[in-house]
């Protein structure tokens, strides 16, 4: 015989048992004790490294890029030793305009937060205007210059995008055509050598410090980077960098960079007329019309292309 339920006590069942399943799971876990601590973050690497890619002249073009960037990944990072897109010998002699004129900027904000500098460019005088590798074979010319297109187009890049992941890609691959199509491309190879040697001394030199700032061309960024990594140096995205530490910007020129901008115009334009082959005076030249130009803007965004480009 079947015990019969009260149709209250089976109204009551039913009620308890929907809000059992209704119930989040969440909501049934005990509170969490506050006091609990929580787990620290994973400690910094001891050896860490950035490099940031620079657009030369094109800092005066690209709003989205003014050279004060440069001055806050410093500024973020607080490097112990700075490397800079510069030729060793024109460095020591304190003639910058041989660089382009960012090199300046952040050879003066290192001096003044005293961190060690050291040049790692490289070319030679009579590398300059020299005609690209031929492809071998011939019918690889089409290929070569598809592939490799990506390196003559201009440097218009905004802050994030010429240091970002996705460009550094492109440039590694597009550097790696021109070496493949054109017998190893042996003038900008051997440069990237020389530079990946230079940072290795000034690192091996300097005693290995713990966080290492390099400032090169943006096309040259792959190459230092991948050096810098290879030393055993955790890479930062100077992207990230800035985006941690936007109370730290640096903004102002300091007034003896732009003493120095003056100076560095007056010996280039010096050098134009002493120039010995037609390349020398054209690289001079276009470091003479852009010095003009970041002297007359002290050194701030933003001018037309047509102001800074060579005149053809």
């Amino acid at each position: 015989m079947t015990a019969r339920v009260a149709p209250g006590r089976r109204a009551l069942g039913l009620l308890a048992l929907g809000l059992l399943f209704a119930c989040d799971p969440a909501e049934r876990v005990p509170p969490r004790d506050p006091k609990t601590p929580r787990c620290p973050p994973p400690p910094e690497p001891a050896y860490q490294a950035a490099v940031v890619g620079t657009i030369g002249k094109l800092h005066l073009v690209e709003s989205r890029y003014p050279i004060a960037k440069l001055g806050d990944v410093l500024a973020a990072f607080k490097p112990d030793l700075l490397l800079v897109g510069a030729r060793v010998d024109p460095f020591r002699e304190g003639h910058l305009e041989d660089a382009s004129f960012e090199m300046t900027y952040v050879t003066a904000l290192a001096k003044q937060h005293r961190i060690d500098i050291e040049p790692i460019d490289w070319f030679r005088d009579q590398d300059l205007g020299a005609p690209e590798a031929p492809a071998e074979p011939w019918d690889e010319a089409g290929i070569a210059k598809r592939e490799a297109a990506l390196l003559a187009e201009p440097r218009l890049f905004t802050f994030e995008v010429a240091n970002g992941q996705e460009l550094a890609q492109k440039i590694l691959l597009a550097t790696d055509a021109d070496a493949r199509h054109r017998a190893g491309n042996p003038i900008p190879t051997r440069r990237h050598a020389w530079m990946q040697h230079l940072a290795a001394s000034a690192v091996e030199r300097r005693a290995r410090p713990k966080k290492v700032l390099a400032y090169v061309d943006v096309l040259d960024r792959p190459t230092v980077d991948a050096l810098l990594h290879g030393l055993g140096y955790a890479m930062k995205e100077p992207v990230a960098l800035v985006a941690k530490a936007k109370e730290e910007m640096i903004s102002a020129i300091p007034g003896d960079v732009l003493d120095d901008w003056k100076g560095q115009l007056a010996r280039a334009r010096a050098n134009v007329e002493s120039a010995k082959t037609p390349p020398e005076k054209a690289f001079w030249a276009d470091r003479a019309r852009s010095l003009g130009v970041v002297v007359d803007k002290r050194g701030q965004c933003c001018v037309g292309q047509s102001s800074v480009d060579a005149e053809k």
